[in-house]
């Protein structure tokens, strides 16, 4: 289901508009989203193109909140990518992303919406 996972640019940078915050909490075990923090997949900090929208949410069936980025801009088609989560509900990681796909394609929204 998971096929044709990309793999997070090396180049540190962070997430734009708004920016994403780790901070766990073992009481709640949740990803609170706010300004100008960084979050890492595979130990890197993600990088997204453009303007980003990010959500954590339940993607698939593992009872763990995973991440998922809307990516876009002006200049080029926009995407969603998917953060797995292969952490714990209270301290939340993520590895490598792949993006969600229709019979095999990725799916896209035209530059300009």
């Amino acid at each position: 289901m998971y096929k044709d996972r990309g793999r997070v640019s090396g180049l540190a940078a962070y997430l734009v508009l708004p920016l994403l915050a780790l901070l766990p909490s073992p009481a709640r075990g949740q990803l609170n989203l706010g300004p100008e923090e960084l979050v890492q997949a595979d130990m890197i900090d993600i990088d997204v193109p453009g303007y980003s929208v990010p959500s954590f949410v339940y993607w698939d069936d593992d009872n763990l909140k995973d991440l998922v980025v809307g990516e876009g801009s002006s200049a080029s088609d926009g995407k969603v990518r998917v953060y797995l989560n292969t952490g714990t509900v209270s301290a939340p990681e993520f590895s490598t992303y792949f993006f969600v796909q229709s019979e095999g394609v990725d799916l896209t929204v035209p530059e300009g919406g």
